[in-house]
């Protein structure tokens, strides 16, 4: 559910990389360096969580769950699917997909270690006492659609590559669909360049190959190396692809958008084609009039992009920031306590002057008796109202009581439960590794490995389809286990075989 909070009004946004802590101030559409040791409380401050530290999954859920619970639903999901640490501080955060499924809901679920969020923003705490957002990376490209930077139409894919992180998102229709954080940041792709040419070169000057030349070096050493380099991390790109599309029913990805924090890699169009099929665009979109930098890290836009979404819908729904500024005084508990105060005081010198002056005014129209009369009378009526303001206080009780007593036993039950997923969960870890060892004895390849509530199908490829039939009868004379498989296929493109092993267990 989205969070509304109250507008406030800023001189100038501050975007801050979380990891190197370089800024840039942006203001009337123009965007420069900044130094935070300047930084002034009317500046609106945002920053961004890396990809690789947020842990993301989708799941389903049955749509007879009541929307109340679907809450602990999930976290009960989360827990057991992804093995969460118990003793960790988490912050689980979700988003319904829009799915045609009519027994189950999809969502994407992402889970943040409250400590390492912490960790990352409190350098930028000390300098700027407040950072009114912080999102992942992948959520700030929304941000594109919302100032329509881009149409919201089809499925649109956006890998960046960052020197400590990559990753790459799938938006639909605008709206977020999936990301995944990739093996291959600018430091990996770096170090992975030096194995190649078995020689040291620094970042710098890696960067400055990709960016000036590329894939289309005139060196043939280094053309070369790039070529087998970028080949693996299409490969990769291109698995993380096909377990999307599989994921999501996607028949096809209409764009791709590439860029990186150093510049756009020369050449990479080429390697998008190639592997991927598809046609890719320059991830690089400028929204400054003046900036004196040739090129901008494309996260600092996405953020000052993102920061005028938010200053205008205030939506805290993907705001994760645990260092938000105080919202005004008249909206802070203290502030409403002296406003109570305030209007007591009003009342309490008013209530004696009014009941002065209508006493003297009763004594000069009726005598004692009658006088007598209306005081008991406005006390009985006083008296009833306490005793009805009572009942109703008593109810409200009684009612709070039954729901904190049904809270008690769901939260009994969801701990029974957890508790019988992690017993599950280890002995199919047992069994796993044992599976995994069986198929390094005939050097088959488990590709994939998918579970239900009473078997294990294994996806395995070979080049030679003998030792995929070794491995099936291998498995079939430990008599553990109820085997069943479809027929071995030749994947001519890749040169191997494959077949299905479906596992009872």
């Amino acid at each position: 559910m989205a969070i509304k909070t109250e507008k406030q009004n800023f001189s100038e946004v501050i975007t801050i990389d979380s990891v190197s802590l370089k800024s840039y101030k942006y203001t009337k559409n123009e965007l420069q360096p900044f130094n935070l040791d300047k930084s002034s409380k009317k500046s609106f401050f945002i920053s961004y969580i890396q990809s690789k530290d947020v842990i993301s999954a989708s799941i389903n859920l049955s749509r007879n769950i009541s929307e109340d619970d679907i809450e602990d639903a999930i976290e009960i999901k989360v827990y057991d699917e992804l093995g969460l640490d118990s003793t960790i501080n988490y912050k689980i955060t979700y988003l319904e997909v829009d799915v045609e499924d009519t027994a189950n809901k999809l969502f994407n679920v992402f889970v943040i270690d409250a400590a390492i969020v912490g960790a990352q923003l409190s350098e930028i705490q000390k300098k700027t006492s407040y950072i009114d957002y912080v999102t992942t990376a992948p959520f700030l490209i929304k941000s594109l659609y919302q100032k329509a930077l881009l149409e919201p139409d089809g499925i649109d894919c956006f890998i960046y590559f960052q020197k400590n992180d990559a990753f790459l998102a799938l938006y639909k229709g605008g709206e977020y669909l999936y990301s995944k954080s990739l093996a291959y940041s600018l430091t990996q792709l770096t170090e992975r360049f030096c194995e190649l040419v078995g020689e040291r070169v620094s970042e710098e000057d890696f960067h400055t190959l990709l960016t000036t030349e590329g894939l289309k070096s005139t060196n043939p050493s280094h053309q070369s190396h790039l070529m087998q380099l970028f080949g693996e991390l299409f490969l990769h790109v291109n698995d993380v692809l096909i377990f999307a599309k599989r994921s999501f029913s996607i028949e096809q990805i209409d764009r791709v958008y590439i860029g990186s924090e150093v510049g756009i890699l020369i050449g990479i169009d080429e390697y998008a084609k190639s592997y991927l099929g598809l046609e890719s665009f320059e991830f690089n979109f400028s929204i400054s009039i003046n900036s004196k930098e040739w090129y901008v890290d494309q996260i600092h836009i996405l953020m000052a992009l993102t920061s005028q979404v938010y200053l205008d819908e205030k939506d805290d729904e993907l705001n994760f920031s645990i260092f938000k500024r105080p919202p005004p005084l008249k909206e802070r508990p203290v502030g409403k306590l002296l406003g109570v105060i305030a209007a007591s005081l009003i009342l309490s010198f008013a209530y004696p002057a009014y009941q002065f002056g209508f006493s003297q005014f009763l004594q000069l129209k009726i005598n004692k008796n009658t006088d007598d009369f209306n005081k008991l009378s406005l006390k009985t009526s006083a008296i009833r109202a306490e005793i009805a303001r009572v009942n109703q206080e008593k109810e409200k009780i009684i009612g709070l009581l039954k729901k904190e007593s049904e809270k008690l036993d769901f939260r009994k039950k969801l701990l029974t439960e957890i508790n019988k997923k992690r017993t599950d969960y280890n002995m199919k870890i047992l069994i796993l590794s044992e599976l995994i060892n069986i198929s390094n004895q005939y050097k088959s390849k488990i590709s994939m490995i998918e579970y239900d509530k009473n078997n294990l199908t294994l996806s395995i490829q070979n080049t030679n389809e003998k030792n995929i039939t070794e491995f099936i009868t291998a498995l079939t004379k430990l008599q553990k286990y109820k085997i069943s498989t479809d027929e071995i296929v030749l994947d001519d493109k890749n040169e191997v075989y494959l077949s299905q092993i479906t596992i009872g267990l």
